[in-house]
């Protein structure tokens, strides 16, 4: 991709017109984790609304592997910001919005791993016209408040995939672009499992109980005269639903995309089941469980939509005619 360097970028802007002022400033943190995925969080726009209290609502214009346009509301006041985001190259990325038409703030973000630890620079160009060059400060300090509040936030994401990749799990979404990184489905790829049995006899009724199966896990619930289960992996993109929120329907509601799962349900009149890559069976007083025919091939969506208007709207998982689709809370109602 053809682009002006990284380097020559404050050079470049003070010559595009003589009454600009730019100034510049970067913020920089290691991160203990893989390339691919500090990739995947950049370019994951739907955990935005989820994780971070600073996007309110995103309506994206357009998309492709290298690129994505959005137009962004800053917070609940009626800011809209237009940002570009490219994709430079593997670790390099451009984020360019404008302010009001008045103020240009370009940032290039660079990452770099090195023994599985990825060194993140985030380095902004802040442009104006001469007679603003008094904001360039105090909106500077914003965004290194803002860039440090925004690491933290998003440690959970970061330091969970790392785990799950330390422990085999995949995801459909690799290699990452802004396209794979923004697909609704069930993109996480689970280790394999053989046959395992879970030992249910002490659950008690309506309590949420959390499983560990070797490097698996399940959310169990008793209720009445049947079983419902979830991994507690998220089988989007591997987010932790023991953290999630139960929900009507028999659903848990994942904390990173805010996508609501259906159990899997279990009786003595239906033992039977597989969902979301595993299969079950409910035994006396135990659960057999195993993705031996699934664990190589994600159980996802048949190409979904990507959603173009995202908000704080949660997106539900329901089972119909053997297959999962995907429906919003306004479909539902309708």
């Amino acid at each position: 991709m053809k682009h002006i360097k990284p380097e020559t970028l404050e050079k470049a802007y003070q010559t595009f017109s003589p009454h600009l002022a730019v100034t510049k400033d970067s913020f920089e943190i290691d991160v203990p984790n893989l390339l691919p995925d500090m990739e995947w969080n950049h370019m994951d726009q739907l955990h935005r609304p989820y994780i971070h209290q600073t996007y309110e609502a995103s309506l994206r214009i357009a998309v492709g592997k290298d690129f994505a346009v959005s137009l962004t509301r800053w917070q609940r006041i009626p800011l809209f910001i237009t940002i570009s985001d490219i994709r430079i190259k593997p670790g390099l990325y451009y984020q360019i919005m404008t302010i009001a038409g008045l103020i240009v703030v370009h940032l290039v973000i660079s990452m770099e791993e090195v023994d599985k630890v990825v060194h993140l620079k985030i380095e902004w160009f802040i442009t104006s016209h001469k007679w603003l060059k008094f904001l360039h400060k105090p909106l500077s300090k914003k965004f290194y408040k803002l860039n440090t509040r925004l690491q933290k936030e998003d440690h959970q994401i970061r330091a969970r995939r790392y785990e799950l990749r330390n422990k085999g799990y995949t995801f459909a979404s690799d290699p990452v672009d802004y396209l794979t990184s923004n697909t609704i489905g069930c993109n996480t790829i689970y280790p394999a499992l053989s046959p395992t049995l879970i030992d249910i006899k002490d659950l008690q009724s309506n309590q949420l109980t959390k499983f560990s199966v070797g490097q698996h896990s399940f959310l169990i619930k008793k209720q009445d005269n049947e079983y419902l289960i979830w991994p507690a992996v998220c089988p989007h993109e591997g987010g932790d639903l023991s953290k999630g929120k139960t929900c009507d329907h028999h659903q848990i509601q994942c904390p990173w995309h805010g996508l609501k799962f259906t159990a899997v349900r279990l009786s003595m009149q239906e033992p039977r089941a597989a969902r979301y890559g595993f299969e079950y069976r409910l035994t006396d007083q135990k659960i057999e469980v195993t993705n031996s025919r699934f664990h190589t091939t994600p159980n996802h969506l048949d190409d979904p939509p990507l959603p173009i208007y995202q908000k704080k709207e949660s997106l539900e998982f329901f089972h119909e005619n053997e297959r999962d689709v995907l429906v919003t809370q306004s479909d539902q109602d309708n």
